[in-house]
C-alpha cells in the first residue's frame, strides 16, 4: 500500500504548489505575503519528505541490476537515485518538519482568515 499511497502524494504536492502561486496574486497583482511563503514552503517541505521516501528510490533506481554498467540508463538512473538518498538519510527530519509546517501553514491561514492577525504583505491593504 505504502508504493501505491506515493502517487497521490505527488499529485498533491503539485496542487499544494498551484495553491501557493495563486496566493502570490492579488486582484491579477503580483505580490508576496507571509502567507504566500508559508504555502509556497509548504509542498516544497513535503516534496523533501516524498521524494525522501524509500519507495520513491525505488522508482527511480531501485530495480537497477548494475549500475556501473557503461551501456543503458543506469548511470543517470544512479545519478538521481544518489540525490534522493540524500534526502532519504534525513527521512524522519523531513517527516517531523513537514507535519509541523502543515500544522503551522493551516493554523496561519486559518488565523488571517477569521481576522484574528494580518498577513503583512506587498500589497499594502
Amino acid at each position: 500500500i505504502h508504493r501505491y499511497t506515493l502517487y497521490p502524494a505527488i499529485l498533491y504536492i503539485f496542487i499544494l504548489y498551484y495553491d501557493g502561486f495563486i496566493s502570490l496574486f492579488r486582484h491579477g497583482e503580483f505580490g508576496v505575503g507571509v502567507g504566500s511563503i508559508m504555502l509556497i514552503l509548504n509542498p516544497t517541505l513535503l516534496a523533501f519528505y516524498v521524494f525522501g521516501c524509500h519507495a520513491f528510490r525505488h522508482l527511480i533506481g531501485g530495480k537497477a541490476d548494475c549500475f556501473s554498467c557503461p551501456a543503458g540508463n543506469e548511470q543517470i538512473k544512479h545519478k538521481v537515485w544518489s540525490k534522493v538518498s540524500i534526502l532519504n538519510s534525513q527521512h524522519m527530519l523531513w517527516a517531523w518538519v513537514s507535519m509541523i509546517w502543515v500544522a503551522l501553514t493551516d493554523l496561519y491561514v486559518m488565523l488571517v482568515s477569521k481576522g484574528i492577525i494580518i498577513d503583512y504583505n506587498t500589497w499594502g491593504y
